[in-house]
């Protein structure tokens, strides 16, 4: 049986809920092989009892994301990694700091006459 790591959240917000860890582990279900996790799981994230995606992002690193009607198509690393970002400067805003000025012109000498298209298609390959 998966168990629930719990830290009660200081809001009931969606981004609340995003420092909870639910474990898990691998089971037979029938012919098949899936995920077993604890009812609370689903009971605080409902929207993950229907049809779900996975994405395997890194070695050992999956990405489960609730498919949904009407959801803009968008990168579900870079929406994982933008929220827990901002759930970071919500729950620790005394580390933000401004952009150092000698820092911000180091990045303007090392751009410098370099063309940028925002609308230029990368393809699907990681650029890493």
């Amino acid at each position: 049986m998966a168990t629930l790591k719990s830290r009660k959240p200081s809001t009931a917000s969606h981004e609340a809920f995003a420092g909870i860890e639910y474990r898990g582990k691998q089971t037979r279900t029938g012919n098949s092989s899936g995920f077993r996790f604890e009812g609370a799981l689903f009971k605080s994230h409902p929207e993950f009892n229907g049809e779900v995606k996975a994405q395997i992002i890194a070695p050992g690193r999956m990405l489960v994301t609730a498919e949904s009607e009407g959801r803009k198509k968008e990168d579900p690393a870079m929406a994982s990694f933008l929220a827990f970002l901002a759930q970071d400067i919500a729950r620790n805003p005394e580390k933000i700091r401004p952009l150092n000025p000698a820092r911000a012109r180091r990045i303007a000498r090392l751009t410098k006459g370099i063309a940028v298209n925002p609308d230029e298609d990368l393809g699907g390959e990681a650029l890493l």
